[in-house]
């Protein structure tokens, strides 16, 4: 747990009143999202366990820092909804929600979960930075950095990342330094897409910096047989990028459009390149469809390139000798040298044998015969 979430944690129970406990927790969600710009109107819905709950009772919104309750609201159904209209900075911060029994008094539920509302823009806004860098491959880490300006009247702020689509914070973390660090780890394919970061004031009127601006994890095209393969070989290009993807398209370097493209299976792309040659050597890239506009696609990734070398071996053909140390391969040169003198010896007694090559006194004494 973060310590920006111990901190709201030790906070609720500091200023908001006792909660018995007798009745089940309530949940608290909202609409249209907790990531907002001043000016938008948020509604809060509050609801109760149909199990054993009152037939009437009072729905109570709460927020941190605060000892009143915020919005009262009688009812019979299982929800309520509070609104907050035309929320501004101040308005940041975390809230819940209880329900009691309006018959008994005594009979209130526990707090619900809490909800971190964030309502950007009174600060000058942060960068945002990726190390070491915007493309990641699937299980490797990658480290974003939210900095706040080096001018900054804030000496201790609340950094939160924050990824465009979801409906809440990322993560959350409280320093007196100029940086916040977040990591991701084992970044999966729903990772990729875009991240923007604001930093806060811990304590109240919780001011809110503006959203930096958004930096994109790229989409990653690797091989799973490695970038230099064999003539013959097969070889799996994969392609992945963020969530909700429809198409994957494949490139290649100097072919002009589209090379492949398929349905997305698990926000990735597998292509298979087959029995590939000499031909298919070269730089690769990937994209994939933004929405179901057919023809808007996203930029593509980094080249990866690929090296078919040389013609496969056949089955059998191929072989390779064993590592020899210095003495086994002295004793295979002295082999070979006498190997070669033994033909030496050969060739010279065949020649010997048709006459071509007379030898001392035998070789006269045998031209005087044939004379």
């Amino acid at each position: 747990e973060s310590p920006f979430l111990v901190l709201l944690l030790w906070l609720q129970g500091q200023s908001t009143p006792f909660s018995s406990g007798k009745l089940p927790r309530p949940t608290l969600w909202a609409q249209p999202g907790l990531v907002v710009v001043p000016g938008t109107n948020i509604t809060l819905w509050c609801s109760r366990p149909s199990l054993a709950s009152p037939e009437e009772v009072t729905f109570t919104l709460w927020k941190t820092g605060t000892w009143q309750p915020l919005q009262n609201q009688n009812s019979a159904d299982l929800w309520t909804d509070f609104s907050l209209p035309s929320v501004r900075p101040e308005d940041t911060g975390s809230y819940r929600c209880t329900y009691k029994d309006r018959t008994a008094s005594d009979a209130q539920s526990e707090f619900s979960e809490a909800l971190e509302l964030v309502v950007t823009g009174s600060l000058p806004k942060p960068s945002l930075s990726a190390l070491p860098g915007l493309v990641v491959e699937p299980g490797k880490h990658v480290t974003l950095q939210c900095r706040k300006p080096p001018r900054s009247a804030l000496w201790r702020a609340t950094f939160t990342l924050l990824k465009v689509g979801s409906p809440q914070p990322l993560q959350s973390q409280s320093t007196s330094g100029i940086s916040a660090y977040f990591p991701l780890l084992s970044v999966r394919a729903q990772d990729a897409g875009n991240y923007t970061c604001v930093y806060s004031e811990r304590m109240t009127p919780y001011q809110v910096s503006e959203p930096s601006d958004a930096l994109e994890i790229w989409p990653s095209l690797s091989a799973w047989t490695g970038l230099e393969v064999a003539s013959g070989s097969n070889v799996i290009l994969l392609c992945w990028g963020s969530s909700w993807i429809p198409r994957f398209a494949l490139y290649k370097e100097g072919v002009e459009g589209i090379l492949h493209s398929m349905e997305a299976h698990e926000d990735q792309g597998k292509f298979f390149l087959t029995h590939v040659t000499s031909k298919d050597s070269g730089n690769y890239s990937c994209s994939y469809q933004l929405g179901t506009n057919e023809s808007l696609w996203k930029q593509p990734s980094d080249a990866l390139e690929l090296l078919v070398r040389g013609e496969r071996a056949p089955i059998g053909r191929y072989w390779q000798l064993p590592h020899s140390s210095p003495s086994n391969n002295l004793i295979i040169i002295r082999s070979c040298v006498f190997f070669l003198f033994f033909l030496l010896c050969l060739l010279l007694l065949a020649l010997h044998y048709h006459g071509s090559i007379p030898l001392g006194k035998f070789g006269e004494k045998r031209m005087k015969q044939r004379g």
